[in-house]
């Protein structure tokens, strides 16, 4: 098997390079595996890159060695690891938690093993689920932009933190769960809410505003937030959680059942949250919105979203469930 090591500089304000980089060197030398290292330049690069390679092993003389990408970043650069290894038999794909939310592990047991190199090199693949997503150009309606999540997407409240917490991490000392919590406090002030219609596999389920929509693979979003608590990545459904348009000290009275996951199984919450599983969901926006993918923003018109069971292979630490 070929170990290669996707270093993002940006994540975690370089935590990729100053604290996991010489662990993996002297691990896998003293392991005496077969690697490489390759730093990210830019937004992108690790799906580029992590292509690239599939595609040449797919091509040349090692169309059968297994590939095993760990993506050292946050979810960000596992999503653009796992959009570069789709639809390839022989890669696996795993992550080295080095940025600043790394939700998708949270979903195993033993979340601090991903920081232990000689376990990750150790680890076996696990097939889990994906979400495949199509989001109607805005300057195209004839076409289409098809890409894959692997742990949450957020709409509202949510996203809207995800920008804050981009500006409040530059700052020393700053990090994880306190910058989201903050970033919250921020958005909160503004109170914007974003009107969508929102249909479960063909079934309109929801017309008008709405604080925020969280859409799971995994549980987990914001540094260990659970948006969506009965989620599981390998039950080939996507757990959605909505929020209605409530005010302020209502929502601020749920931010910490929201962090612990407990949200659902309030009396105080009936006819505030919605929650269900679907395989399918579409939803549109009067206009185009921002949508927070696996941590990274962008601009969306009306997007649909369709579970893939098993639709890669993740591999997890030696002694992680």
């Amino acid at each position: 098997m070929k170990h290669i090591f996707i270093m993002n500089p940006a994540a975690g304000k370089g935590k990729a390079g100053k604290v996991f980089l010489p662990r993996i060197i002297e691990t896998a030398k003293k392991m005496e595996i077969d690697y490489e290292i390759h730093r990210t330049i830019a937004p992108g690069d690790a799906t580029h890159f992590v292509n690239g390679r599939c595609q040449e092993g797919k091509a040349g003389m090692k169309k059968e060695e297994m590939l095993r990408f760990y993506a050292c970043g946050g979810d960000g650069t596992l999503n653009e690891v796992a959009n570069g290894a789709y639809g390839y038999e022989n890669v696996e794909v795993a992550m080295i938690p080095a940025g600043t939310g790394n939700d998708f592990p949270r979903a195993f047991s033993n979340f601090h093993y991903f920081e232990d190199i000689k376990r990750q090199i150790l680890g076996k693949a696990k097939q889990v689920d994906l979400v495949r997503y199509e989001v109607l150009k805005p300057d195209d309606f004839s076409g289409s932009n098809v890409h894959y999540g692997i742990n949450m997407f957020n709409i509202g409240i949510d996203c809207n933190v995800v920008d804050e917490v981009a500006e409040i991490k530059k700052y020393p000392l700053i990090a994880g769960p306190l910058a989201y919590a903050l970033g919250v406090g921020i958005v909160l002030r503004k109170k914007e809410v974003v009107n969508l219609e929102i249909r479960f596999d063909e079934e309109e389920i929801h017309r008008g505003n709405i604080m925020l929509i969280a859409i799971g693979n995994g549980s987990y979003c914001g540094g260990g937030f659970k948006a969506v608590p009965k989620a599981s990545i390998d039950d080939g459904l996507m757990d959605v959680s909505i929020i209605e348009n409530i005010n302020r000290r209502t929502f601020l009275s749920l931010i910490g059942k929201y962090r612990k996951g407990t949200h659902l199984e309030q009396t105080v919450t009936s006819g505030i949250v919605k929650y269900k599983k679907c395989k399918r969901l579409t939803i549109t926006p009067q206009n185009r919105i921002k949508m927070c993918t696996d941590g990274e923003i962008s601009m969306v018109g009306q997007t649909t979203f369709e579970i893939i069971p098993g639709g890669f292979k993740f591999s997890v630490p030696q002694g992680c469930e």
